[in-house]
């Protein structure tokens, strides 16, 4: 049996591909084309919850933003700075999880962005505390978007192959293993010249639902909770979407 890695150590074992794996460049400009239909013009700051690399802080930077990005990998903090660094981006980077981001940024930011299903990789005993550090975080009338997959539609369906992608010298397959009623999350990369050197890192994944995040974010005081399917704020559907997409108020 392999072994399932915490969701901070399967993120730093990654780190160091991770770009490869998700074309970072043309992940950046896809970015920006979502996220600018979410940022008006007097927000100044926002915070980037579970930053990974950086793609979502350098695509907030250059929407004109002031960025302060979080993440729990040190080494995902490490590759995020190298890339800001090298984009001409000025960024703080703190390594934090939501849940324990210090009493000093409360009430400090205009919008906080979670996309790339961070929150699935929040465990169930931190769940509450997350949502709720999102709310003490923000100004009031801040906005709180999140990126998660819909993990209805991914249980109901079971299908284990996630996506083949190709980046540098590698080929990458992300999988799932449905154990009982567990999610877990593997990828698998090798060399494309030589098959045999390989890498299989593996974490549990934690599959919040729409109605998850109602409860929660009703229970820390946000209003004007909406749900999507995409960043054109399409009406979700809990068995066609692929995503789902949260947008909240602070009130």
């Amino acid at each position: 049996m392999k072994q399932s890695n915490s969701n901070t150590e399967f993120y730093n074992k990654l780190a160091a591909e991770y770009d490869q794996m998700i074309s970072f460049e043309k992940a950046v400009e896809n970015k920006k084309k979502m996220l600018v239909t979410f940022i008006a013009a007097e927000m100044k700051l926002t915070a980037d919850l579970g930053c990974g690399s950086g793609v979502d802080s350098i695509a907030l930077s250059s929407l004109g933003l002031k960025v302060n990005a979080f993440d729990p990998s040190s080494e995902m903090i490490k590759t995020a700075k190298e890339n800001a660094g090298r984009e001409g981006f000025n960024i703080d980077f703190y390594n934090y999880s939501i849940g324990s981001i210090p009493d000093e940024f409360k009430n400090k930011f205009d919008i906080a962005i979670s996309l790339g299903n961070t929150f699935a990789n929040i465990p169930k005993k931190k769940f509450n505390i997350s949502v709720k550090k999102c709310f003490n975080i923000l100004k009031k009338g801040g906005i709180l978007l999140i990126h998660i997959l819909n993990y209805e539609k991914v249980i109901a369906e079971k299908q284990r192959i996630v996506n083949l992608t190709e980046g540098g010298s590698n080929y990458f397959i992300r999988f799932y293993d449905f154990i009982n009623s567990e999610i877990v999350f593997n990828i698998l990369s090798f060399k494309k010249q030589n098959p045999s050197e390989h890498k299989l890192i593996s974490t549990k994944l934690f599959p919040y639902n729409q109605s998850d995040f109602r409860k929660e974010l009703k229970s820390s005081g946000f209003s004007a909770i909406e749900f999507f399917s995409d960043f054109n704020l399409s009406t979700f559907n809990k068995e066609q979407s692929k995503d789902l997409i949260l947008k909240a108020v602070k009130s």
